[in-house]
Order: C-alpha cells, then structure tokens, then sequence
C-alpha cells in the first residue's frame, strides 16, 4: 500500500485528484492540504511515501516545499502549467502532470512511482552500510567508505577509494537511504561525502581527482553545511 497526500490550494483540483486516487486500490490517502505551509507541517510528522503536489501556491510554492524537506517521499506535480518541467525534474520528481488530471496519464504516474519505490526498496541498509548487488550477490558496502554517487541512466554508480559499484536505484533513492549527517545532494546527477571533499572551486567539487559540478538549486543547502571560517 504506498500511503499518499495531496497538496494543492484549488479545491476542484484537490478533488479532482481524490477521485483518481479512489480509484486505485494500492493508494491510500493519508492527507489532503490546501497549501504548501500546512503540508510542510504535516509531512514532517506523517509517514507520506507519495505527494501529488500543485506548483504556484501562496506563501510557499510546491518547488519551495520540495527544497525544504529534510526526507523527501516521491513527487508528483500536478501543475497547470508546462514551463516548471525542467526546474521540477532538477529536484528528481518521479512525474510531471498537467491539469486536469485524466485517469490514463494518473496511471502513468502511478505506475513509474511504484517502479521507483520498488527499486529503491531492493537493497535493505542501515547507516551503517549498504548493501548493493553485484551479479547474483548482495555485498556489503559500508557508508564511510563511499566518496560519491553519481547517476547512470536508470542505475546509478557508487564509488569508493578502490571500487565502483553499479546499483539499479534512482538518486532520490540513494538519498533516502545514505545518512543524511554525512552525505550531501550537490547536484541532480551527484550525492557526496560530505568529510570526503578536498576543495571547491566556484561550482567545482574536488574529492580526489575527481571534479564534481554543484547544481545552482544546491548550492545554498551546500554552503551552509560546511564549517567555513
């Protein structure tokens, strides 16, 4: 059963989107906002594994409460208008949908949603360690050995001081799973360990000899976790 909420300040839109989620039997409505304020709130005390959330509200926009939640669940926008698709697939939405809602493009959503969230749930882990298949086995990894992750298409790959393992899991999902005390989102195509960074130049990472890019929408979050005298 993936648990949802529905975020959206237009009422017809809300209901809209109540209707579709009734009408699949592995969606369970947990809450239902009527802006980005309230969800903000709720979110941080509900176990929401899915949000279908509208983009322009008022006070905080759906974008701005993406940015500002520390666990992120999937996301899926439900927007009136087109132009926010590429700002929103920065933030690694699993769906995009433009108002009104039909029930053929929901089950889209829905089906590249449970897709992610299985792929994400294939790996068990603590933060301590994860573990990630090799092959036919499932090896252990721990955490503090991890410099970076870097996305590869529909895989992403880990790297260490010695190996580079290649893992069937999106970034949100890494994200999830890596503590976040130790790792950091620098970018939409890069997680780091936080410990592990050598230097930054401008938008320039450096951990090793490898160079890694910081995403404009990151930089922020960036800045204020490290110890700068």
């Amino acid at each position: 059963m993936i648990r949802c909420a529905i975020v959206d300040d237009e009422e017809m839109s809300r209901k809209n989107i109540e209707q579709l989620v009734k009408r699949v039997n592995d969606l369970k409505l947990v809450v239902v906002c009527k802006d980005a304020v309230e969800a903000s709130n709720v979110l941080r005390k509900e176990n929401v594994d899915l949000v279908f959330l509208d983009v322009e509200m008022p006070e905080m926009t759906g974008i701005e409460l993406i940015k500002s939640l520390t666990h992120k669940p999937e996301i899926v926008l439900v927007t009136a208008k087109e132009n926010y698709a590429v700002e929103a697939f920065e933030y690694d939405v699993a769906d995009y949908i433009v108002k009104p809602a039909t029930y053929e493009r929901f089950l889209k959503a829905y089906d590249r949603v449970k897709e992610r969230l299985s792929s994400d749930a294939e790996n068990p882990v603590n933060d301590d360690a994860v573990f990630v298949k090799v092959d036919s086995q499932l090896v252990k990894v721990n955490t503090r050995d991890i410099l970076w992750v870097e996305a590869f298409g529909d895989y992403v790959n880990v790297f260490t001081e010695t190996n580079k393992y290649i893992v069937h899991s999106t970034m949100k999902g890494m994200e999830n799973k890596l503590p976040s005390d130790n790792f950091l989102r620098v970018h939409r195509s890069y997680i780091v360990r936080v410990e592990k960074i050598k230097a930054i130049e401008e938008t320039i990472i450096i951990i090793g000899k490898k160079l890694i890019p910081i995403g404009d929408s990151y930089r922020s979050t960036l800045m204020k976790r490290l110890n700068m005298l």
